[in-house]
């Protein structure tokens, strides 16, 4: 009877430490983190009309390939739908073992206005989704400038 529970307590302990060590290596995305320079440095989640929105999030205990999709969700955008993924928004990094996945979009002076959801999605490569992060951006449109003035325009007061 000993034996018994010796062998049990035995095959506790073993069942215990592989599930802790299949725990330690399941790949995971750290913090998304949006910022206006390519280094991360200067952390915003405001874009105007000609920045660049760049993004990184760092993936760990990856033992293998993983895929991160970025994409560009919409929030609150006039003229949009909830929901839509902004076309052209979407680029898919693939990462070997640990390292940081990178993103960058330029917003364009004919960029919608408004609030988007910027996801990082980490894919298998048996093609599940094993883990996502999200983040709010703003997106402001820069005013277009006045109108040039013209000689008409001169000529127009005159007659008044």
């Amino acid at each position: 009877m000993k034996k018994t529970g010796f062998s049990l307590a035995i095959s506790i302990f073993a069942l215990l430490l592989v599930s802790i060590a299949c725990n330690m290596s399941t790949a995971n995305l750290g913090d998304l983190t949006t910022s206006t320079d390519k280094e991360g440095k200067t952390t915003s989640s405001s874009f105007k009309s000609g920045d660049t929105l760049y993004a990184n999030v760092p993936v760990k205990n990856n033992p293998g390939k993983v895929k991160v999709k970025f994409y560009l969700v919409v929030d609150d955008v006039k003229g949009l739908t909830k929901g839509d993924t902004l076309k052209g928004s979407d680029v898919s990094v693939d990462i070997s073992n640990d390292g940081t996945a990178t993103y960058n979009v330029p917003v364009a002076p004919a960029f919608p206005g408004g609030t988007y959801k910027l996801n990082a999605d980490m894919i298998n490569e048996a093609g599940e989704k094993k883990d996502s992060k999200t983040v709010n951006v703003t997106v402001t449109q820069s005013t277009p400038p006045p109108a040039a003035k013209t000689d008409d325009d001169d000529e127009d007061k005159d007659d008044n």
